[in-house]
């Protein structure tokens, strides 16, 4: 044994243990780091941004797949500030219309930054636009409300998701009972909370969908520019066109400057004839919720949420 003196010789002290000999005891102190390796299999990829990547990827330790996301190289740093920011908003949600972060790091020895979440199949709402087929009032309604009910958590949380589209609001079903729709609100990569005093670089979000508000540089808004979106996303998801659809195509500047001034004609000139009450129920909605003033709008996403239950009573 190391450390221990020969038969004939003077007694030696023990030598300390190294590493290596010392027992595990279970025990772990309070301060104490742990260091963790984590391993995922990149399977495909499965969506592109112009910030980055989207892989399904299985992670073997946990015998599931998740959704890698991996930050593009070239980023400026605002960018990765972003990235990283979503990562800590996120992983901190616990809400059922919600995904849930799992993990972030980076990539040794490249610098790629990565985040995990939890791995959702179904489509967003967009792709179901994009292929023309409209959606019964009721399930629309579903879909809305439940929307609705993540905007109200983190609105309540003071964080504006800034970025409310068809293409952000994902449609999966019930992992126990596949008949039951579930609603999930994705991708916060240009959130803002309202608790900070972070004045943001640049104009953010999709010009299509903007709050007039938030087209202005350095501009003050808040909850309800995501409620401003949301009607703009309800309009075409109900009539199968956007609310601008003469414009869609039109420069950025152009389009910041049509929600400001430019009044959308109402969802039933682009709808079937309907029950005179819904009908007017439904432009009355699209119209408070855009209205260009933000007084003007619902006060909050419950208030909107009733609104758009209440159409299935008129």
């Amino acid at each position: 044994m190391p450390g221990l003196a020969p038969l004939d010789g003077p007694p030696l002290v023990r030598a300390p243990l190294t590493p290596e000999e010392r027992p595990i005891t279970g025990v772990v102190r309070p301060g104490v780091q742990l260091a963790t390796q984590k391993f995922y299999d990149v399977v495909e990829c499965i969506a592109e941004g112009g910030m980055g990547r989207i892989y399904r990827a299985y992670d073997a330790s946990m015998d599931r797949y998740v959704a890698l996301k991996l930050l593009k190289p070239d980023m400026p740093e605002y960018v990765r500030k972003r990235f990283r920011r979503e990562a800590v908003i996120a992983a901190n949600f616990s809400h059922p219309n919600l995904p849930r972060v799992l993990d972030v790091g980076t990539v040794p020895g490249s610098g790629l930054e990565w985040m995990t979440m939890e791995y959702l199949r179904g489509r967003d709402l967009g792709r179901v636009v994009e292929r023309g087929r409209l959606i019964p009032l009721p399930l629309l309604v579903d879909i809305y409300s439940q929307t609705l009910e993540a905007l109200d958590y983190i609105h309540t949380r003071k964080i504006v998701h800034c970025d409310i589209k068809p293409d952000n609001i994902f449609i999966t079903r019930d992992s126990y009972d596949r008949r039951i729709v579930v609603i999930k609100l994705i991708d916060f990569g240009v959130s803002r909370s309202l608790e900070t005093d972070e004045v943001p670089e640049q104009i953010a979000g999709d010009p299509l969908y903007m709050a007039p508000e938030q087209t202005v540089y350095r501009g003050e808004f808040d909850h309800r520019a995501d409620l401003y979106a949301l009607g703009i996303s309800f309009f075409e998801t109900l009539t199968g066109r956007h609310p601008f659809q003469d414009e869609i195509n039109s420069p950025v500047e152009q389009l910041l400057r049509m929600q400001v001034s430019r009044v959308p004609d109402p969802p039933s000139r682009w709808l079937p004839p309907g029950p005179p009450r819904q009908v007017d129920a439904l432009d009355a909605l699209f119209a408070k919720a855009t209205a260009k003033d933000p007084a003007q709008r619902f006060a909050d996403a419950r208030s909107m949420r009733r609104a758009i239950r209440a159409l299935l009573e008129a």
